[in-house]
């Protein structure tokens, strides 16, 4: 009976893993995201929400029913050790973007049931392993890209108080002050109009090496070290990734193995208990 038991068990872990792992279940859960990005949409417009009103909820009905089936799905394939499943952010972030629509009196607030909706789309970084790929590399840059944003400052600071002492007495409306400096900085580091504000300063050796001096600087080489911070992070979040991809065939080989031996070990203690069994049948016969 306990034989049984457990291979049930175990034949629904398998089934549930491999659906969770089928390409087919993957395309068919963005289409399911995609679907309901449109409908989010689509319900920004008043005359289309009225007409159709009905037909969204039902679709909004069926779309929470799959993620539903779709996170059960994932959670059973990790068998006994479920726990596992939310050892991964991006699974609890599926797994809380599915459950808040489960939440007692949410149906009373609609704006935060909107909200909720809108947070499903998210979940198309979580499906597609590239976008999650991308998402990883800007959290892992974070601290890089800190030290640049430092850098970036104090290059936007030096050069805001520079302007204000050149071209403060020319131009209040651009270097008045130490923080006008900086927005106008900021408008011509995005090259936003730098040239009319560099004629705006008059004709000089002095103005042009200024504002080119400073595009260089900025756009070209700070920014760059963004980039730079970013395809770093990039590489160590595909480092990670590959990590845990061998981790994770290791564990399903020592699993599987583990699986093997205690279906061996079952096989034969079914075969003393029948041996046995039948050893007493015999000995109440010859009695």
């Amino acid at each position: 009976m306990q034989k049984a038991k457990f291979k049930s068990r175990s034949k629904i872990v398998e089934i549930c893993r491999s659906i969770s792992e089928s390409k087919t279940f993957q395309n068919f859960i963005i289409l399911t995201i995609i679907l309901s990005a449109i409908l989010s949409g689509a319900k920004t417009y008043q005359s289309i929400y009225q007409d159709f009103n009905s037909i969204i909820y039902s679709f909004d009905f069926l779309i929470l029913f799959i993620f539903t089936f779709e996170i059960i799905i994932r959670i059973v394939s990790y068998g006994r050790a479920f726990w596992l499943f939310f050892k991964s952010p991006w699974n609890v972030f599926d797994f809380v973007v599915t459950a808040i629509f489960y939440v007692p009196g949410l149906y009373n607030y609609a704006s935060v049931l909107r909200i909720a909706r809108v947070l499903r789309i998210l979940r198309l970084i979580t499906v597609v392993p590239r976008l999650r790929m991308l998402v990883g590399a800007l959290l892992h840059s974070i601290p890089s890209m800190g030290y640049v944003g430092i850098l970036l400052f104090l290059h936007f600071y030096v050069y805001a108080i520079i302007g204000n002492t050149m071209f403060g007495a020319n131009d209040p409306t651009n270097f008045g002050n130490l923080h006008t400096a900086m927005m106008t900085l900021f408008q011509i580091v995005t090259l936003e109009g730098w040239a009319d504000i560099m004629e705006a300063q008059g004709e000089g050796f002095f103005v042009w090496l200024y504002f080119v001096s400073f595009i260089l600087i900025g756009t070209m080489v700070i920014l760059n070290l963004l980039i730079g911070a970013i395809l770093n992070g990039f590489e160590d979040v595909k480092k990670e990734i590959d990590q845990e991809i061998l981790v994770d065939k290791k564990i399903a080989k020592s699993t599987s193995k583990e699986l093997k031996d205690i279906k061996l070990q079952l096989e034969v203690i079914a075969e003393k208990i029948e041996f046995l069994s039948k050893r007493g049948f015999e000995r109440k016969v010859k009695k």
